[in-house]
């Protein structure tokens, strides 16, 4: 009976086993990033040059337009600051006019949402070979003195690029930053949830935080050259995610050292994390994915969130501050539920069948060690029956 317990323990604990896998890789099989098609046209070729100090320049001033007073604080007022750095493209400037009329705007109820920190917004963007619109972007930037433009092209492959000048700009104009959110131009930020969450983190001085990738197949569009690992290091999603203030030095000294690739979050967040031995960590209120429009109470309850048009911008920022609005206390999402319920009822179905197993094995043996062995089988008959003929063999004898 020791052996036959044995295998019931190693089985249901291999199942148990199973399920947990199982349910970790469904759930990580949603997280699969976006936009990693291959591309025809990759403009990194092997021969390319991919060291970013060539690039990035960190001892001279690259930038072309230069608002050096975003961070500029009263001193006798002074409150922790967060900046929220969002990569903009030049044409965008209707998605930017959309971000500073909505969750960007700077009223007495954002000054309660932003509770005990200080928020600043800049505007990150390269330019185009066309300079045609470089006008508009000088009104622009005269107007709201919210702009940082660098000489690089704006491009998709140049987001890296986008990100390390971030990084060089946060350490020589806004140094005393005590976090620094990364986001883009088509993204909904909920401030009120922001500031909550990084108010138990104020002291954090070595966080990146976003929706996290685990182990990742990387994406052969520009060759095997440009990545050989088997998986991407761990990273967070490009669409929004946190830096402690005082890592933003020190990832930027590390990027320094890795040679570019072309998937920013791939690469700040892993690659050059990995570099600086940070580890980045996962929090799933970052969203990398567009929500049900019609239902706000989703975007109220996440941090960042994907894919907004400029009028979906307007659109759920008025939903999310209506008054009226009445959202229901947050649930676990019901994947996770189903999960958890089906797995419940998997592991009692298998725990029922090792009962009727060792029942049946019971039986096998002699009536009397058959009644003792199942005195603790649920629904166990006949035991008393066998044991008083059991009394009357014995006597007979």
């Amino acid at each position: 009976m020791g052996r036959l317990k044995r295998f019931k323990f190693f089985a249901l604990l291999s199942a148990i086993c199973i399920l947990i896998f199982l349910t970790y890789r469904y759930i990580n099989s949603e997280k699969e990033p976006v936009n990693r098609v291959p591309d025809p046209n990759f403009p990194w070729s092997v021969n390319s040059n991919r060291n970013l100090s060539d690039y990035v320049a960190p001892e001279n001033e690259t930038a072309i337009i230069n608002n050096v007073n975003i961070c500029n604080q009263n001193n006798v007022t002074r409150k922790p600051l967060i900046l929220i750095v969002v990569c903009s493209a030049v044409a965008h400037a209707n998605s930017r006019q959309a971000i500073r009329q909505t969750w960007m705007f700077k009223d007495d109820r954002s000054e309660n949402e932003a509770g005990p920190f200080d928020i600043r917004t800049v505007f990150l963007l390269g330019r185009l070979l066309n300079d045609v619109t470089q006008s508009n972007i000088l009104t622009e930037s005269n107007t709201y003195g919210d702009i940082i433009q660098e000489g690089f092209i704006d491009s998709y492959f140049n987001l890296t690029l986008k990100s390390v000048m971030m990084l060089k700009w946060v350490k020589n104009y806004c140094s005393h930053a005590t976090f620094v959110l990364k986001t883009d131009d088509d993204m909904f930020v909920n401030i009120g949830k922001l500031t909550d969450y990084l108010s138990d983190f104020e002291n954090r001085k070595d966080l990146i935080v976003g929706s996290l990738f685990r182990r990742h197949t990387p994406v052969r569009d520009g060759g095997k050259y440009m990545y050989d690992s088997k998986y991407y290091p761990n990273y967070v999603s490009g669409g929004g995610y946190v830096i402690s203030g005082p890592l933003v030095p020190l990832l930027f000294e590390s990027a320094l050292r890795v040679l570019y690739f072309h998937f920013e979050d791939v690469y700040v967040t892993g690659l050059v994390a990995k570099e600086a031995n940070i580890i980045p960590e996962d929090n799933t209120l970052f969203g990398f994915r567009k929500l049900p429009l019609d239902q706000p109470c989703l975007y109220r309850q996440m941090i960042t969130t994907h894919g907004l048009s400029p009028n979906e911008q307007r659109d759920i920022w008025q939903s999310v501050n209506d008054p009226l609005l009445n959202c229901p206390s947050a649930h676990l999402p019901l994947v996770i539920v189903s999960i958890v319920f089906i797995s419940s009822v998997v592991l009692l179905g298998i725990y029922f069948v090792f009962k009727r197993i060792h029942t049946a094995v019971c039986q096998l043996q002699s009536p009397v060690v058959a009644c003792e062995s199942a005195r603790s089988v649920p629904g166990s008959v006949g035991c008393d029956l066998l044991r008083d003929q059991s009394r009357r063999g014995k006597n007979e004898i």
